[in-house]
């Protein structure tokens, strides 16, 4: 007999259910708490039983933004786990649970980590992710392999007095938030993570060393610019950066990239996630090829099931995104 269910705090079942198919930590419980203390979303793990055994699952959060109900499986990754055969009943019973608990739109988020279920029910929105396989470098040579555009932008930055720093307090999660307003700002672009989403990740991630704030910095009270990672076992996943404008011709992003490979190969890792961008982001996916890195599509299955709502909310999306609206937000935030 086969039952949905669904774990609103998953724990050690959930986890060993999850980590035969995947070792991404965005698959772990400890993630769905992150995400309900970062952004004050229900997890809502779904999964399909047969009999005792689990054999497929749906990672997720639920968000209630003022009248509208957003179910993302998950952030930024989240798809089916587990036995393929099964992915179709699942898909079925899901549905009806969707509309039941009064979701008015879901989106279901591909990884490039992991073979994706086609859900043919639903629009497919593509990103443009790319990965840094570390097999390419020699651990005692590693910018010897960079193309010289990096290697003179990671010693022009060393050359300014850039140097490397962890945070290791809240006050740093602070100045890592005001970095990335600032690059948001400069690209008029809607800041969609509050600061309690950084806290969130500093509290319940660096301080496990499954996570980092990164910083380049010129002197102790000069942040360049930051990016946070968060790890899995074989892979380090490039989730959120932001920088100073007034420091960027000292090419603080290089350094800090430089020094997360020569990390990751010292750990052991297999591969930096630079995570997705927009298609239409060139410059953006080409500093994040520049490493030789390689990119690929990948998709978010998106399904309206209240389309009157769902268009307001994507109006209002779009609106956020522009110079104007991101402006509108921030006055509406006080």
């Amino acid at each position: 007999m086969m039952e949905l269910n669904v774990f609103e705090s998953p724990g050690q079942e959930w986890d060993e259910f999850a980590s035969r198919y995947t070792d991404l930590i965005f698959y772990q419980s400890l993630w769905s708490e992150v995400l309900r203390k970062g952004l004050g979303g229900q997890p809502l793990y779904f999964y399909l039983k047969k009999g005792s055994e689990i054999v497929a699952g749906l990672p997720g959060i639920l968000l209630n933004i003022k009248i509208f109900k957003i179910l993302y499986a998950s952030l930024p990754y989240g798809h089916f786990i587990g036995e393929k055969s099964y992915y179709s009943t699942f898909l079925e019973l899901l549905e009806k649970e969707f509309r039941k608990i009064g979701i008015d739109q879901a989106r279901i988020a591909g990884s490039p980590l992991l073979e994706s279920f086609q859900l043919e029910t639903f629009v497919p929105v593509t990103a443009r992710c790319t990965l840094l396989d570390f097999n390419r470098f020699d651990k005692e040579k590693v910018r010897e392999r960079y193309p010289s555009e990096v290697r003179r932008a990671v010693r022009k930055a060393e050359k300014n007095g850039l140097f490397i720093k962890r945070a290791d307090s809240r006050e740093e999660v602070e100045t890592f938030h005001r970095l990335y307003l600032s690059s948001m700002n400069r690209n008029q672009a809607m800041a969609k993570y509050p600061l309690q989403w950084f806290y969130g990740l500093y509290e319940m991630l660096v301080q496990q060393r499954k996570a980092d704030f990164i910083f380049a910095v010129k002197h102790p009270d000069q942040y360049a610019a930051g990016v946070c990672v968060v790890y899995s076992s074989t892979s380090v996943h490039y989730l959120h950066n932001g920088s100073d404008e007034s420091f960027l011709e000292s090419r603080p992003n290089d350094l800090i990239v430089d020094h997360i490979i020569q990390e990751g190969l010292t750990e052991g890792k297999a591969v930096l996630d630079f995570m997705g961008s927009d298609p239409n982001d060139l410059s953006l996916i080409r500093f994040k090829e520049k490493w030789g890195s390689q990119s690929r599509d990948i998709h978010t299955y998106v399904k309206n099931y209240h389309p009157f709502r769902c268009k307001i909310w994507e109006m209002g999306k779009r609106l956020a995104s522009t110079g104007v609206g991101s402006k509108l937000v921030k006055t509406f935030r006080g």
